[in-house]
């Protein structure tokens, strides 16, 4: 199937006068999760992690992803036609080794922002406005148009005029015209709107431009009922077809982010006078107000009741109960659990269960046709997430199913040092998560050890699991900030064999000193007492555990059903 796409894909080169065609992961607004129409990299390569991207060339192709799916893809491309590469080798890919010279590479510029074509620079591109793979696919899903719906006050804590009016303080600080917001998460939380465009995450397929005296929401008007349009008197929804025409309106500077614009909305304006910021929403929406920090806490409450729930009921299986479930039916069973809570929506992303060797798949995605039995004994990492009216939840444990080895116990509690480091530091103000991420990988690199990925991610309210631009990783260069809500999720991964991940999410706080932040932890889920090696932790470490612990009991017992308490308490001892 996948051989017979590529070849209709190939047999187009010649119509475009092209030797080859790349295809990204993301669609036209640079989702990192996108809806079904825009899987294209998935239709014509099968692999179905949120990031990648494919050169098709005419006897061969190169596929790119980052150290997440790096194992993944080694399972879902058929390696007969696909060479893979870590995907950070791309700015300086040595493309004299696998591309002609000569050879001109089309693209759709769409799906592309200029910044990312520079990984391109050492090979000639041809800019194409038709999608050749939306040209193959002829049972290509239509585009979603869900419902617009208000997102209430109580929950956004800042009205949406408050909102558009931080928008025009930039406009009028740059002295402009206008300002281009084309990321999906800005658009929803400037106009305290959500839909359900992309799965597991309530964002509209839109983009808004904000003048001094007008805002243009462009997204279909018969997705808004009457009630909410009221509700928005402010703010001119037009059909996207009108994008061009509005822009033609506008004579004076136009502010714009390069790096969430497309290269296409990038080459409509490129005669103009255009000043290139980045999105002044994301920062603002990445500060939470105390109103979101506030329904942060009660939804991780909630999201604690039923993943200790979930964690009790699969510790109390025999091991021949176990044996009948598979991966996929841990994480139907997860999703089950967090169904029974108010306010939930839905996932934040699809659950992540791999047992064994798969555990060790960073980013691993269990079918049902092809998962793996809870049979033997083994690590089970289940990374899972829910999308709250008021907040959005991610966490991962890693637990044991029968008897863990010596060797797990070690691992397992080395990433547990790592992660109280990173939630018990505190930090002077200005400091980026380039600063923080070795106190969550000392204890690995010690032993000249590590794992691929960052160790912190934004997290969104109600909005996407991940979120720019705060992170904790080795090239993060934003400052953290009071109400930032970001991941902690250290891991060890052994290929072929186990892997571990803790992650809980915190928020930064300020401190009783006016010049230092810290984090306060909003997961309320205990660790995996039976992989903790209590003589590897220090008295401040175990002291740490006790009073998460204290605190989980303080707010999650009296939630619980009896076999849950009597769970709980046993992991607490």
């Amino acid at each position: 199937m996948i051989k017979g796409r590529i070849g209709a894909l190939r047999a187009l080169f010649g119509k475009h006068n092209i030797n080859s065609y790349i295809v990204p992961s993301n669609d036209e607004y640079m989702s990192e999760y996108v809806p079904d129409y825009a899987r294209r990299l998935e239709y014509i390569t099968g692999f179905t992690g949120s990031n990648g991207m494919v050169v098709i060339l005419e006897e061969r192709a190169l596929f790119f992803t980052d150290g997440r799916y790096l194992d993944q893809s080694k399972y879902e491309l058929d390696l007969k036609f696909f060479q893979i590469f870590d995907i950070k080798l791309l700015q300086n890919f040595a493309w004299q080794e696998h591309i002609n010279i000569n050879a001109i590479i089309g693209y759709d510029p769409k799906l592309f922002t200029n910044p990312k074509l520079k990984d391109f620079s050492q090979i000639k591109l041809q800019s194409i406005n038709t999608n050749l793979i939306d040209e193959i696919w002829h049972d290509q899903p239509l585009r979603p148009s869900s419902k617009i719906y208000i997102y209430p006050i109580e929950f956004a804590g800042k009205g949406y005029e408050d909102k558009i009016s931080l928008c025009r303080k930039t406009l009028l600080q740059h002295k402009a015209d206008a300002i281009f917001i084309t990321k999906l998460d800005s658009i929803c939380w400037l106009l305290n709107l959500r839909a359900s465009d992309i799965a597991f995450s309530p964002l509209i397929l839109s983009t808004v431009i904000v003048t001094l005296d007008n805002l243009y929401f462009f997204a279909d008007p018969n997705r808004l009922d009457k009630d909410t349009i009221a509700a928005r008197k402010e703010i001119i929804v037009l059909a996207e077809e009108k994008f061009i025409e509005v822009i033609d309106s506008i004579h004076g500077k136009i502010l714009i982010d390069e790096n969430a614009s497309s290269s296409f909305i990038m080459s409509l304006i490129e005669t103009r006078n255009i000043e290139k910021i980045d999105d002044p929403c994301q920062i603002l929406k990445a500060c939470k107000n105390d109103i979101e920090v506030k329904h942060a806490v009660d939804c991780h409450i909630r999201d604690g009741v039923a993943m200790c729930e979930f964690l009790s009921h699969i510790y109390e299986l025999s091991a021949l109960e176990l044996e009948a479930l598979t991966e996929h039916d841990i994480g139907i069973l997860v999703t089950e659990f967090r169904r029974k809570q108010n306010g939930y929506v839905m996932n934040s992303f699809p659950p992540i269960c791999g047992f064994k060797e798969n555990s060790a798949i960073i980013h691993y995605f269990a079918k049902e046709h092809n998962a793996k039995r809870i049979s033997g004994n083994g690590l089970l990492l289940v990374d899972s997430g829910g999308q709250y009216i008021g907040a959005t939840t991610d966490i991962t444990r890693t637990v044991a199913i029968g008897t863990p080895t010596d060797e797990q116990r070690e691992y397992y509690t080395k990433v547990l040092k790592g992660h109280i480091a990173l939630a018990t530091v505190k930090f002077p103000i200005n400091i980026t998560g380039c600063n923080l991420d070795v106190l969550a990988r000392q204890f690995l690199w010690q032993h000249f050890e590590d794992y691929p990925h960052g160790t912190g991610h934004g997290v969104g309210s109600f909005l996407g699991v991940h979120e720019g631009p705060q992170n904790i990783n080795l090239r993060s260069n934003v400052a953290l900030q009071p109400g930032m809500i970001i991941s902690n999720e250290p891991g060890y991964y052994l290929s072929g064999k186990f892997g571990i991940r803790i992650e809980n999410l915190m928020y930064v706080n300020k401190t009783k000193n006016p010049n230092f932040l810290e984090f306060d932890t909003l997961t309320l889920i205990p660790f995996a007492k039976e992989l903790i090696n209590n003589e590897m932790l220090t008295l401040d470490e175990l002291n740490y555990i006790k009073k998460y612990y204290m605190k989980i009991q303080a707010t999650i017992y009296p939630l619980l059903s009896d076999k849950a308490k009597i769970w709980l308490m046993n992991q607490c001892l």
